[in-house]
């Protein structure tokens, strides 16, 4: 049994929630009381509560997402029914904004915004600790330093690495202001330690990973490490196929990023 459960609706099963992964990373002296538990959206709500409950769970904390608010918001209205001493956290970028008179927000026990990453274990901690609780159902951290982060890539099982895109990121946020992007309210981009970014592709790929997804906003802002992070992909693409897909702003590609990518 998990005193703790983190949970999703994936859009399909070959979806693998990155979100869930760097909060289990990231539970500290929790994990142990913590589990994944994914879900897709074809899947019955009753079902799945049935399944969420089975656990005796304290807490289940839920990503949300545009492709699965309603049904997530269905979901909740039942285990609240069956288990009200359940605590129900959500957080996600579709709760992040615009979340004032939901009715998810009324149903829930508390909602954390923007980058739940660090916050979440706190939340969790203070609730099973019985320590002081938020005032407020509304948490808005500040976001963590990606530096101080425990990667979340061993979190992916061998399940994952064989039949699902494994989603992975070497930088967060985004430092353009379109208006019409949710990213752009980041205002900023920061890398991750590249060495230990590569680190993780590296066991990622042993364990016979293929299909990297990158999420990264701007893939290419900065050529060095994109420069790198290629390098490394192409003597990968020497003895195997793979599946790489990256989002990169058109107008910044200097030669050296295009002769990179020609070798794809």
């Amino acid at each position: 049994m998990s005193r703790i459960i983190l949970s999703t609706l994936n859009a399909r099963y070959i979806h693998a929630s990155l979100g869930l992964r760097y909060l289990l990373a990231n539970m500290q002296d929790l994990k142990a009381d913590t589990t994944i538990r994914e879900f897709n959206s074809a899947s019955r709500s009753i079902d799945i509560a049935e399944i969420l409950l089975s656990e005796c769970p304290d807490i289940i904390g839920f990503g949300i997402y545009i492709w699965n608010i309603e049904q997530t918001t269905a979901l909740i209205k039942i285990l609240k029914t069956i288990s009200p001493a359940t605590t129900i956290i959500i957080g996600g970028p579709e709760v992040s904004h615009e979340y004032e008179n939901t009715e998810l927000l009324s149903l829930v026990d508390y909602l954390i915004l923007n980058q739940a990453d660090q916050a979440f274990a706190d939340l969790c901690s203070r609730i099973i600790n019985k320590e002081r609780l938020p005032t407020s159902k509304i948490i808005d951290p500040k976001p963590p330093n990606v530096i101080d982060l425990a990667l979340p890539y061993p979190y992916y099982n061998d399940e994952d690495v064989n039949n699902r895109v494994i989603y992975v990121e070497a930088s967060r946020g985004c430092p353009f202001k379109c208006e019409f992007c949710l990213s752009a309210l980041d205002k900023t981009a920061v890398p991750f330690n590249l060495d230990a970014f590569l680190e993780a592709m590296d066991k990622l790929y042993e364990r016979g990973a293929r299909h990297f997804k990158f999420v990264d906003r701007t893939f290419n802002l900065n050529i060095k490490n994109s420069s790198r992070i290629l390098k490394y992909f192409i003597n990968k693409l020497k003895v195997d196929n793979l599946f790489l897909h990256f989002e990169m702003i058109p107008d910044h590609l200097p030669d050296v990023l295009k002769e990179l990518i020609k070798q794809f």
